[in-house]
């Protein structure tokens, strides 16, 4: 943290995270959507309020946020509104971590073997979970798993903090759980599992970008 200002919003995020982790535990209510988008909200404000504003990063934690508001609804008619937002939060993302990645020119066997890895295995994915998707949702899924690569492959082309690919990496994993739990078999405990992968994987994206800059 470089200021009070900043701090302050992580502790929060740390705490409705912490909140929230403990909330998967106890039967749903109304009012527990607001604390789940509470973490992302929070970063958000830790974005905007450092010392050189991180715009797009402080967005895609906004629309981070709506997209846990709409996908904690318990009505199904919303997954596709938190898709979008969650799709809208990985291009913010993206636009800033494009700036801070390693020119391609210099890119290393070992920057190439990150990137097409994480390629064939978010691709492979896709093919795997796509048989279970309902009607509809193959082009959808299809779009935001593009997105969340290009993210991927930013984060760990970075030149910024090493808490950038790591936190990108347990984002990519918590969606992948989430897909698996919704789309082809409960997970015991899957919920608990991806918010624990997710939160971490936002917390440490919005240090790493903090500190990059």
């Amino acid at each position: 943290m470089t200021t009070p200002y900043d701090a302050l919003a992580f502790m929060a995020a740390l705490g409705f995270a912490s909140l929230f982790m403990a909330l998967r535990f106890v039967p749903f209510f109304k009012f527990r959507p607001f604390i789940k988008a509470g973490m992302a909200t929070a970063l958000a404000v830790m974005c905007f309020a450092a010392p050189s504003p991180l715009l797009w990063m402080g967005v895609g934690f906004g629309m981070s946020a709506l997209g846990d508001f709409f996908l904690d609804l318990r009505d199904e008619k919303w997954f596709m509104a938190g898709l979008i937002a969650f799709f809208l939060a990985h291009v913010a993302f993206l636009i800033f971590l494009v700036g801070l990645m390693m020119p391609i020119e210099k890119f290393t066997s070992v920057e190439w073997a990150m990137v097409v890895g994480l390629s064939v295995v978010t691709l492979g994915f896709f093919v795997w979970i796509k048989q279970g998707l309902p009607k509809g949702l193959s082009v959808p899924v299809a779009a935001y798993m593009v997105i969340l690569t290009l993210m991927g492959i930013a984060a760990l082309t970075t030149t910024g903090s090493p808490l950038i690919p790591l936190g990108a990496l347990l984002f990519i994993a918590s969606d992948m759980l989430l897909a698996v739990d919704k789309f082809k078999t409960p997970i015991p405990l899957g919920g608990q599992m991806n918010w624990a992968l997710y939160s971490s994987g936002q917390l440490l994206l919005a240090l790493g970008a903090v500190w990059s800059v």
